[in-house]
This record gives structure tokens, C-alpha cells and sequence, in this order.
């Protein structure tokens, strides 16, 4: 059992002038982010538009007179916020963008196709490119296509049916798609260096499309690995951006060559995350006293490693019995927010449990929550992902949240009262098994393998609450705000079926 510390809203501030140093210098830093992110487009009119029910970011450089169109499709659990940044740099390189949320993602309030409907991506492309021809500005002729993972057979897939209209297509950590020596057009294949499964199904499509052809040889055919990226980190780095704004230009005749460059926008979310919550450790010790707070006693490891193990097991038998993909009507989702309420439920039990919750508990509760999306989603809205969850995924966000709070409150007691370098030992414990559950689960569950490619960036979210929960040393506030935080995740990542 826990105790947890009171906090004294009526003390005087103890802002000593490190801490006002600090704050002052993450003032600074969260407005240099913000306003790098918003000049990102300037010289770009940016507007969004609907058709066929998919909604379409439109990004047309200013003064655009008959420029190329380029369609930019995102992966599995993207959306146009995802591809702002590589559409952007192709904007900034002299082309006109689309970026359309396709079926099951983002605001597209279409399902997922499934394998009988699998041409409605394709559909969902083309459209895109029709919305972007008809644009002022923008040339009527053939068009670019630019897919990720998911969007990138759906891009080579158009480039195949729609040849006349596709005049050159790049593929990102490419899928897969029925190429030809002869269609689609231009084709440039592009995979992460740290994605090795990705770059052998590049080198298969390279040669089942007739392998290199570069120069006047019609269609051209290439390959390019991106050093130091992997399936995530590819859509921001430069060298994709180059390659694939100069494959584009060749193909439909700009007039110049393009470089565009410069510091990529994640990286300026990136430092305003780290400045917001520099901001908020700076000033909490105004509001906060952990004097009294004692640590949380149990078997807080052991209670995550039984329910990491009884999670997972539970899940791959219900698994084998019955078919999990899609229950419910989003995929992913629904399965992890059940397994973390197993693993949640099973590390209550084994490891530290804390006391019943206090009126306080959600008054801290929301000001993690505004810290938190101050830090993840004010800025990241501009940059990789969509801010709310809008129509059904609201639903689906209230009921994620519920499902999650067993895990997240274990998570919290078991840290509360640890501090300094212990602090650290025990977060690096809990992050290792944390992530090994994930990774053992998408294993185990096949509704849960797409969780593999996202392991990166799971102990990096989980820091990052950890980090602005801890100088509140409320168990419930923190489990609260971290339930928060995954449900969120939930809900605006995985596409609806």
C-alpha cells in the first residue's frame, strides 16, 4: 500500500534561478518549434478538401501555374498528418500535393477494405489524383504517386491499372503489387536500411519488374536503401525526400532540380515535447511537495512480468479458438486495450496495489492529461498524427481508456516514491518488460503483429508520461493520465473495418 504525499496549493513558490532559467529557455524553445513548423508552410497554400468521401490535403506551392501533381498515400495506421512532412518537401521542391486519408484511417469514416474490396484504396488514390488535376495550378496531365508500407502497393497497384493517368510512381518500404516490366510506369523503390524484411520485398519487386533501367530506357526501374532509417524514421529523412523528389521530377518534366532539405519537422516536435515538459518539471515545484511520499512496496516486477506472460498466453489460446482481427470494428486496437487489461489486472494482483482514489487524484489527473497533449498532440497535429478522435473512434477512445487503467495504475504505483538513479533502474526494468510483452504478444497473437513495427516508439511514450507524472507522486493521477495517453494512441492509430 501506498502513501501518497499531500500538495500544498497555498505555498509560495520556490522557483530558484536554475529552474527559472530553465523555464525561460523552454519558453523560448516551444515558441521556436511552433514557429519553424508553421513557416514549413510558408510559399504552400494548404487546404483541404473531400471528395468521394475522402478527405484531401491539398498543398499547391504559391503562384502555381501548370505544375506537376504528386499523390502522397500513408501506410497502415497513418493519415495525412503522417505525410505532411514528405509532402511538404515535395512542395517545397515545385510540386503540387495530395494527401488523402484512405479508407479505415484518419477522418476517412469508410471501413478498411477487405481482400474482396482490396481496389478501393486504389480508388481512394485516384481520386486523390483527380481532386489534385482539377486543382488551379496544377497541370492536367499524368501525376506522381508516393505510398508508404500500406500506400505504397495501393500507389504501385494505380500505377498498374491506371497507367495513362500514373506517370511515375515511388514505393516507401514497398508491400506488394502486380508489377510488370512494362507497368507501372517509372518505378523507384525505396526501404530503410534498419528494415531488412522491407529491402528483400524491394529487391523481389525490382526484379519481377524487370530490374534496373535507368537513363532512356522506359519505364526506368530502381532501388535505393536509406541509411539509418528504419520503417517509421524513412518518412523523415532527407535522403527519401531527394531521391524521391528528383525520380518525380525526371519523370514529369519539372523544370528544375530540386533539393529541398533543411531540419525535419519531427524533429522540432521533438524538441518542443522535451521543452514543454522541461517547462512543467521547472514549475511543479511550485504546486508539488513529495516529502511525505513513501515507496510503493510488492512484487511491482514480478507483478509485470506475470502479466506481460498471462496476457499473452490467454490471448494466443482465446486466439486459437476464435478469430480476433477485427473484433469489434477497429483492427489492433481492441485486442492490445484487452491484453493490457489482462496484463493490468494479473500485476494489480501479484505486485503493489495502491489505496481508493481521492478527489485530488482527478484534479492532477487533468493537469497531467493538458501536459501531456500539450506535449504530444498541440504541435503534433502539424506534424504526424491527428490531434482527436473524431465519430466513432471517440467511442472507441472512452472505452480504451477504461480497459487500460489496471495496467497504467500498476504502472504508477509500482514507481511511485522511487527516485534518483533507483528511479531510473526500475523504469528501465519495467520498460524492458514492458516492451518484451508487447513483442512476445505480436507474436503469439496474429491480430497483434503489426505492434513490431511500432516497438520503437513504445518505451519512448511510456518515458515521456512517466517523465511528467513524477513530481505529482499520486499513483491514480498518473495512472489516469497514462490510460489517457494509450487510449488516445488507440484510437487515432489503428483503421476501422
Amino acid at each position: 500500500m501506498s502513501t501518497l504525499a499531500p500538495l500544498d496549493l497555498d505555498r509560495p513558490a520556490r522557483l530558484g534561478i536554475p529552474r527559472r532559467l530553465v523555464a525561460l529557455l523552454s519558453v523560448a524553445a516551444i515558441a521556436v518549434a511552433w514557429w519553424q513548423v508553421l513557416a514549413a508552410t510558408s510559399g504552400v497554400d494548404l487546404a483541404t478538401v473531400e471528395r468521394d468521401g475522402v478527405p484531401i490535403d491539398l498543398l499547391v506551392p504559391d503562384g502555381a501555374e501548370d505544375v506537376p501533381g504528386i499523390v502522397v498515400a500513408h501506410g497502415f495506421s497513418g493519415s495525412r498528418q503522417l505525410m505532411r512532412s514528405t509532402a511538404l518537401a515535395l512542395a517545397e521542391a515545385g510540386f503540387a500535393v495530395a494527401v488523402p486519408d484512405l479508407a479505415g484511417h484518419g477522418a476517412n469514416p469508410r471501413p478498411l477494405p477487405t481482400d474482396e474490396e482490396a481496389d478501393r484504396l486504389v480508388r481512394d488514390v485516384l481520386t486523390a489524383a483527380d481532386a489534385l488535376s482539377e486543382h488551379d495550378g496544377v497541370g492536367s496531365g499524368p501525376v506522381g504517386v508516393l505510398g508508404h508500407s500500406m500506400g505504397s502497393g495501393a500507389a504501385m497497384a494505380a500505377g498498374v491499372r491506371a497507367p495513362d493517368r500514373i506517370a511515375a510512381v515511388v514505393a516507401v518500404s514497398p508491400t506488394d503489387a502486380e508489377v510488370s516490366s512494362q507497368v507501372p510506369n517509372d518505378l523507384l523503390l525505396l526501404a530503410g536500411e534498419r528494415e531488412p524484411r522491407f529491402v528483400t520485398n524491394a529487391r523481389d519487386l525490382l526484379e519481377r519488374a524487370g530490374g534496373t533501367t535507368t537513363g532512356a530506357t522506359l519505364p526506368r526501374r530502381d532501388l535505393a536503401v536509406i541509411p539509418g532509417v528504419e520503417h517509421v524514421s524513412i518518412l523523415f529523412s532527407a535522403a527519401m525526400y531527394d531521391r524521391a523528389a528528383n525520380w518525380f521530377a525526371e519523370s514529369l518534366g519539372l523544370a528544375t532540380t530540386p533539393a529541398p532539405g533543411g531540419v525535419p519537422l519531427i524533429a522540432w516536435w521533438a524538441l518542443h515535447l522535451v521543452a514543454v515538459l522541461a517547462l512543467w518539471r521547472a514549475v511543479a515545484p511550485v504546486v508539488t511537495d513529495r516529502t511525505t511520499v513513501s515507496r510503493a512496496t510488492g512484487r511491482g516486477v514480478l507483478g509485470a512480468v506475470a502479466g506481460a506472460v498471462a496476457a499473452t498466453t490467454l490471448l494466443a489460446i482465446l486466439g486459437a479458438a476464435l478469430e480476433l482481427t477485427g473484433r469489434g470494428g477497429m483492427l489492433v486496437a481492441p485486442v492490445l486495450a484487452v491484453w493490457l487489461l489482462l496484463a493490468g489486472g494479473v500485476w494489480l494482483w501479484v505486485g503493489p496495489r495502491p489505496g481508493l482514489p481521492a478527489g485530488r487524484d482527478l484534479g492532477w489527473a487533468a493537469v497531467l492529461v493538458v501536459v501531456l497533449a500539450a506535449a504530444l498532440a498541440a504541435l503534433g497535429a502539424l506534424v504526424w498524427l491527428p490531434a482527436l478522435p473524431g465519430g466513432t473512434r471517440a467511442g472507441w477512445f472512452a472505452l480504451f481508456a477504461v480497459l487500460v487503467l489496471p495496467w497504467s495504475v500498476a504502472l504508477t504505483t509500482t514507481l511511485q516514491g522511487r527516485r534518483g538513479w533507483r528511479a531510473v533502474g526500475w523504469w528501465t526494468l519495467l520498460v524492458v518488460v514492458t516492451t518484451g510483452g508487447f513483442a512476445a504478444a505480436a507474436v503469439a497473437v496474429p491480430s497483434l503483429g503489426f505492434l513490431l513495427l511500432l516497438l520503437p516508439l513504445i518505451p519512448v511514450l511510456l518515458t515521456v508520461a512517466v517523465v511528467a507524472w513524477l513530481p505529482v507522486q499520486r499513483a491514480w493521477s498518473g495512472g489516469i493520465a497514462v490510460a489517457v495517453l494509450l487510449a488516445w494512441l488507440l484510437a487515432i492509430l489503428f483503421p476501422l473495418v
